[in-house]
C-alpha cells in the first residue's frame, strides 16, 4: 500500500529591504527605543542609523525604510520626550491648587524635573542638534505647545492682577529664558544638585519665582 506523502507548505520569504523585527515588535518603536537607550552613554556626534539598527536588531536597511537620516530619528525622539514631558506637567499640576502661582512652579519644577532626569530626550530637545522642526510638522506643533502653556499661565497671571498687564510674549520669553537657564546650569555641571528632593524643589521654585516678583503688578 502506498504511502501519501505529505506536501510541505512553501515557506514565506522575506521581502527584500522590508524592515522586520520577531515577536510582532514595531520596528520604527524598536528603532526610537534603540535611539534613547544609546543616547544615554553616546554623544550626539558619535550616533548613527548603523548603530541605532544594531541595537535595535535590525537591519540598517530597515533603519532608511522608517528615517531617512539620523535627524529624522531625532525628531521623533523629541516628539516621545515633549509628550513624557506634558504627562508629567500634568501629573505636577494636580498636586496644586492651579492658580497662578500654582501652575507658574509646577511648570518651573516639571521643565527642570524633566531635564535632570530625561537627560537623553532634553539633549534633543533643547539642545541644538540641528533638527530643524519646520521640516517636521509635527514636531513644531508639540514644541510650541510648551511656549503656549507658559504663555496661558502668564496671561492667567495678567488677568487676574498678578502681574502687569501688556507684553504678554516679553514676560513669558523672559520666564521661559529665566527656566531654561537654571535648568541648563545644573545639566552642564555648573551647579551641583542637592541631595533632598524636596530641598531641591525649594530651591528651583524660588529662582523662578523671582521671574515673575520683576513682573508683578505695583
Amino acid at each position: 500500500m502506498a504511502v501519501s506523502k505529505k506536501k510541505s507548505s512553501p515557506k514565506k520569504t522575506k521581502a527584500v529591504g522590508r524592515p522586520t523585527k520577531d515577536n510582532g515588535v514595531n520596528v520604527k518603536e524598536a528603532l526610537i527605543q534603540a535611539g534613547v537607550e544609546l543616547l544615554e552613554n553616546t554623544s550626539l556626534e558619535d550616533i548613527s542609523l548603523r548603530k541605532v539598527a544594531a541595537h535595535a536588531g535590525v537591519s540598517h536597511v530597515a533603519c532608511y525604510h522608517h528615517f531617512e537620516n539620523k535627524h529624522a530619528l531625532f525628531s521623533a525622539i523629541a516628539e516621545i520626550g515633549f509628550q513624557k514631558y506634558f504627562e508629567t506637567y500634568q501629573k505636577e499640576l494636580e498636586k496644586t491648587d492651579q492658580d497662578f502661582k500654582g501652575r507658574y512652579r509646577a511648570l518651573g519644577w516639571t521643565y527642570f524635573q524633566f531635564i535632570m532626569t530625561n537627560r537623553q530626550f532634553a539633549r534633543i530637545m533643547f539642545g541644538g542638534t540641528g533638527v530643524d522642526a519646520k521640516t517636521h510638522p509635527t514636531l513644531l506643533a508639540v514644541s510650541r505647545r510648551t511656549y503656549r502653556q507658559l504663555h496661558e499661565i502668564i496671561r492667567m497671571g495678567q488677568n487676574l492682577g498678578h502681574l502687569e498687564k501688556g507684553n504678554t510674549r516679553e514676560k513669558t520669553l523672559a520666564s521661559w529664558a529665566m527656566i531654561h537657564g537654571i535648568a541648563m546650569l545644573f545639566l552642564e555641571g555648573r551647579l551641583q544638585m542637592k541631595n533632598d528632593i524636596q530641598e531641591m524643589e525649594k530651591f528651583i521654585q524660588t529662582v523662578t519665582e523671582y521671574a515673575f516678583i520683576g513682573m508683578k503688578s505695583k
